[in-house]
């Protein structure tokens, strides 16, 4: 009868915590504790994080660059003495300035060939467009890092509640064993073996426990928190969106126009191509405007001005710069090309990983699941009678808790191969 009860109560035992959800609501969470959800880290690590602070800082001097960019360079004031003969009594020395002398008083101004400027201005603009995606490159690299830390957090905690389960399903098999023997009708070879796949159970938890803790320091430090600083003990994993709302072509398309290293190519495109045109403009020449007044024996008598440019003679240097120029402009252009086209089979590849990873949980949770713990409680029904050994239900076990991870495996597979997707997309799905 004893050895009933132990059979009944490891047949009663409960399903892995990763499948029913029901141990995560009842752990006691540390003051402090966040990460109920990936959003609520996301928010705290653009917040805090250096990275995206830099980024900020570089768009913001990009931006204040343009204001002055189409300026015009600042006038130059002169003051010039003409006819200012030398002392006669005193050698090669001057004489008295204020007298007998033509002093002139000028103000110039140099302006740029017609376009040159706006050119500047746009050149600038499109420098500040860059820096502004890419800080939104750093924090799209940053979200996929902290999504990424949160799904091996998340698929810790699943590891450590299956093998805690199947611990204690291990537990009341220790126990039936030791009273199969206390009663004649076992081997004291079956108390071992059970005793020492306790222990290597045991080794895995303290493992997985440990892993458990790096993905937490690794959340800290995505979120420039203190790295002993309290996570959540009951982390929410990510609904994976059905494949049918992830269409393929679309997902491309919107990685190829919307990915911010796209979008920041074709701001270095625009960017050259505006280069290319100021480079051009130097053919044309520049202006230089003055005017003055000129006073003369103490008496101001008149003024003058003047008009002067600058002649662009200088043939290599005008045609290496517009060379150059082009040059740069096709480079990105061919760049973004590529990339857009890495994009496609990148997108290609996340996608078609994640719809292999959703078939392969299907067949887990429907058929290799149910059918390990079928094999395991039949294994140990078996042996409650006297018709199997306990060495064929260590085995039933193994093949369980090795179908546990399998499918701990493939969630994970799930939530890396989503963060890939977002992260080429440059958004949530």
């Amino acid at each position: 009868m004893r050895i009933r009860i132990f059979a009944i109560a490891m047949m009663m035992a409960v399903s892995p915590a990763w499948a029913q959800h029901d141990h995560h609501g009842q752990r006691a969470e540390a003051p402090g504790a966040v990460g109920a959800t990936v959003d609520e880290l996301i928010s705290i690590a653009k917040t805090m994080s250096p990275e995206v602070q830099i980024s900020t800082l570089e768009a913001a001097a990009a931006l204040a660059k343009v204001d002055g960019a189409g300026s015009l360079a600042d006038p130059k004031v002169s003051l010039a003495i003409e006819d200012w003969s030398s002392n006669r009594n005193g050698g090669n020395f001057p004489s008295n300035p204020a007298s007998q002398t033509t002093k002139k008083l000028r103000i110039s101004q140099e302006l740029p060939f017609w376009g040159k400027r706006d050119l500047k201005r746009e050149i600038a603009e499109a420098g500040a467009r860059k820096a502004a995606i890419l800080k939104r490159q750093v924090e799209n690299e940053l979200v996929a890092k902290v999504k990424i830390a949160y799904a091996e957090y998340h698929s810790a905690h699943l590891a450590i509640d299956a093998a805690r389960d199947l611990r204690s399903r291990l537990d009341t098999l220790t126990k039936l064993a030791g009273a199969r023997y206390g009663q004649a009708l076992g081997k004291q070879q079956d108390v071992t073996r059970a005793q020492v796949e306790k222990s290597v159970l045991d080794t895995e938890i303290v493992r997985m426990d440990a892993e458990r803790r790096k993905a937490r320091i690794k959340i800290n430090r995505l979120l420039a928190r203190p790295l002993n600083a309290p996570l959540v003990e009951a982390p929410a994993p990510r609904a994976i969106p059905a494949m049918e709302t992830l269409d393929l072509a679309a997902l491309t398309d919107r990685a190829q126009s919307n990915n911010p290293e796209i979008v920041a190519q074709l701001a270095t495109i625009d960017g050259a191509e505006k280069s290319r045109a100021l480079a051009e403009k130097g053919w044309y020449p520049d202006f230089e405007l003055t005017a003055g007044a000129v006073k003369r024996e103490g008496e101001w008598r008149g003024y003058e001005a003047m008009v002067a440019m600058n002649i662009p003679l200088q043939w290599n240097l005008r045609t290496s710069e517009i060379g150059e120029a082009k040059a740069m402009a096709g480079a990105a252009r061919t760049r973004r090309e590529l990339r857009a086209l890495e994009l496609g089979n990148e997108v290609a590849d996340a996608w078609i990983s994640l719809k292999s990873a959703r078939e392969v949980e299907t067949l887990l949770r429907e058929s290799q699941l149910p059918q390990a713990e079928i094999g395991f409680q039949a294994a140990a029904k078996g042996y409650e009678l006297g018709r199997s050994e306990l060495l064929d239900v260590l085995l039933s076990e193994q093949q369980l808790w090795k179908s546990n991870i399998d499918l701990i495996k493939v969630l994970f597979e799930q939530q890396m191969r989503l963060v890939e997707l977002e992260k080429l997309v440059g958004g949530d799905l």
